[in-house]
C-alpha cells in the first residue's frame, strides 16, 4: 500500500458506477466569491463534451456556494477541511472517468480537457500533464486585472516521485487530468493544513505506478492566478515550510524501505529539507533544527542547495550557525532598510 492511501471508509463510487467519458471537475473552495464565477465560467467553456463541476464549499462564510449553485454545479459542503479533505469529498462524489482538479481562482484555457482526454486515450497513462501559464495582475487590487504571465515547464526525470517532490518538478494539480484506475483509485489526498497536500498526492501517484506522459502543447491549459493573501491554498510561510519539511520525511522513509535511496531521491530531499530550513530559520527554531538536522545527513547534496554566501559561511561555523547569523543579518537589514514616516521625511 503506498503512501497517500485513502481511509478506505471514505471511498468513492464503485467502478461500476463511474461514467466513462466524464470529466469531474473538483474545486475546493473558501471564500472564492470574487473569483469563483470565471473559475466555474472556464469549465463551462470546455470544448470536451462529458463535464461534471463539484464544488466544495469549505465553511465559506460568503456568496461562494449560492455562486456555485447558481452556474448549476453540484455543491458539497464541509467546514475546516482544508485543501486536501475538500477535494477527498469531491472525489467521493466524483462519477467521471477523469478527475480534473482546479483551485476556486484558477482558469482552465478552452481546449485543456479535450486536448488531456485525447492524450490519455491514445496513451493508456494514468495522468497527463503540461506546462502551465502565471496568470498576472496587471492592475493594482482592489480592481485588479490579470494578464497571462510566463509560461512555467516543469522538468520530469527517470525516477518520476523523486522530480515531483522537488522545486524544479513541480506540477500543478490543475496542469494534470487524473484517468481512474486502481493505481490512481488507491490515493488520495492527505488532510490537515501542515501538510503541502498537492505536492503529495503527485508523489503518491507516482509512487503507486501511476503512468505520467506529457500534453505539452503551444496552446495555453491551466491558468495560474498568481496574487496574495485570497487563494484556497494560501498559508503562512511557516506552515508551508514544515509542511515541505514533513513531505520530505515522508518520502525519505518510504524510500528507504522500497528501492533505497538513489542519487536523484538524495537530491530532492536535500532540496526539500534546504528549502524548509532556510524559511524556518528566523520563524520556528524547533522545526529549523529539525529539518536542518535531516538534511545535513546529506552532505554536499543539502549544502548546495543553499546561497553561495551561505556555503562559505557554513564551511567557517557549520550550516546551523551560520543561519543563525544569516537571520540576524537579514533582520538588521530590514530595520536599516524602514521606511520613513511622513514626520520624518522633510
Amino acid at each position: 500500500m503506498c503512501p497517500g492511501t485513502h481511509d478506505p471508509h471514505h471511498a468513492g463510487l464503485r467502478r461500476e458506477d463511474v461514467v466513462r467519458g466524464l470529466v469531474s471537475v473538483i474545486v475546493p473552495a473558501f471564500n472564492a466569491e470574487r473569483w469563483i464565477a470565471e473559475t466555474l465560467t472556464s469549465i463551462r467553456a470546455q470544448t470536451h463534451d462529458a463535464v461534471e463541476t463539484i464544488v466544495v464549499d469549505d465553511g465559506s462564510r460568503d456568496a461562494t456556494a449560492s455562486i456555485a449553485a447558481a452556474s448549476g454545479a453540484m455543491v458539497v459542503r464541509t467546514q475546516g477541511a482544508g485543501p486536501g479533505g475538500a477535494r477527498n469529498a469531491g472525489l467521493a462524489r466524483a462519477r467521471g472517468e477523469f478527475i480534473q482538479f482546479l483551485d476556486a481562482d484558477d482558469l482552465l484555457a478552452t481546449g485543456k480537457i479535450a486536448r488531456q482526454v485525447a492524450v490519455l486515450r491514445a496513451s493508456g497513462a494514468d495522468v497527463a500533464w503540461e506546462p502551465f501559464h502565471d496568470l498576472v495582475p496587471a492592475t493594482s487590487p482592489p480592481n485588479a486585472v490579470f494578464t497571462v504571465g510566463r509560461k512555467i515547464t516543469p522538468e520530469l526525470g527517470a525516477d518520476l516521485a523523486a522530480s515531483l517532490l522537488s522545486a524544479h518538478g513541480f506540477v500543478q494539480l490543475g496542469a494534470m487530468l487524473v484517468r481512474r484506475s486502481p493505481r490512481t483509485d488507491a490515493v488520495w489526498f492527505e488532510p490537515g493544513r501542515e501538510v503541502v497536500e498537492d505536492i503529495r498526492y503527485s508523489v503518491s501517484l507516482a509512487m503507486a505506478g501511476a503512468r505520467f506522459v506529457s500534453s505539452e502543447s503551444e496552446e495555453l491549459g491551466l491558468l495560474y492566478r498568481q496574487h496574495a493573501g485570497v487563494r484556497y491554498s494560501t498559508r503562512p510561510m511557516a506552515s508551508f515550510a514544515r509542511g515541505c519539511a514533513e513531505n520530505a520525511v515522508w518520502a525519505q522513509e518510504y524510500w528507504e524501505q522500497h528501492g533505497g535511496l538513489t542519487p536523484p531521491r538524495r537530491a530532492a530531499l536535500s532540496e526539500a529539507y534546504a528549502f524548509a530550513a532556510r524559511q524556518l530559520a528566523s520563524i520556528d527554531r524547533e522545526s529549523f533544527e529539525l529539518a536542518a538536522s535531516r538534511g545535513l545527513k546529506f552532505g554536499p547534496d543539502f549544502t548546495r542547495h543553499l546561497p553561495a554566501k551561505l556555503r562559505w559561511l557554513s564551511r567557517l561555523v557549520g550550516y546551523t550557525r551560520a543561519e543563525s547569523i544569516a537571520s540576524k543579518w537579514r533582520r538588521v537589514r530590514r530595520r536599516t532598510r524602514r521606511p520613513k514616516t511622513s514626520a520624518e521625511t522633510p
